[in-house]
């Protein structure tokens, strides 16, 4: 008797549908997973926003009791300075860079940065009230910091309006 030479292998059609069943999958799994990645980078940005807030009422309670005490102040008086203490933890926006960059009120250049993500700090120094030319007064207004949460992906814009005394928080724009 003659030996047979046996072939192993995949078969053209076996091939076939496991090119098939993969694309199938594929098709369910990417989206899938690019909506959990934006859902986690939507998080990041809430949370960074979010720790903001409480490192301020932090700096502001601590103020109040360095004033008690007769200490110098130990809240920020610009901006920049708002933001080396919030960046002090390290965080990073979802699309890179730093997790606080300096904003304005204004909605095309300002208020943080909807393509990274990274959260807008603004400060506005102690305003004295004045008189003014027309003879009306200009009332005095405290210092405080706005912290906006940008136009993120669907993330609403947030602005945390915070002074010595208070904080108050509003929903701005819809993406």
């Amino acid at each position: 008797m003659g030996n047979k030479a046996t072939q192993s292998g995949f078969s053209l059609f076996e091939l076939l549908i496991t090119v098939a069943v993969i694309g199938i999958v594929s098709a369910f799994a990417v989206p899938a997973y690019r909506s959990y990645i934006d859902t986690a980078n939507m998080t990041k940005v809430t949370a960074n926003f979010e720790q903001a807030i409480r490192v301020a009422q932090n700096a502001y309670s601590l103020q109040k009791t360095r004033a008690a005490l007769g200490l110098s102040s130990a809240v920020g008086t610009s901006a920049e300075d708002w933001i080396l203490l919030f960046n002090e933890s390290g965080m990073k926006a979802p699309g890179g860079g730093p997790a606080y960059i300096p904003s304005s009120n204004n909605k095309s250049t300002g208020r943080g940065d909807p393509v990274t993500g990274a959260v807008g700090v603004e400060f506005q120094a102690y305003r004295a009230s004045k008189t003014r030319k027309n003879g009306s007064i200009r009332p005095a207004r405290d210092a405080r910091l706005r912290i906006w949460r940008p136009l993120y992906l669907t993330l609403r814009e947030q602005r945390a309006t915070i002074t010595e005394g208070s904080i108050d928080v509003i929903n701005q724009r819809k993406p």
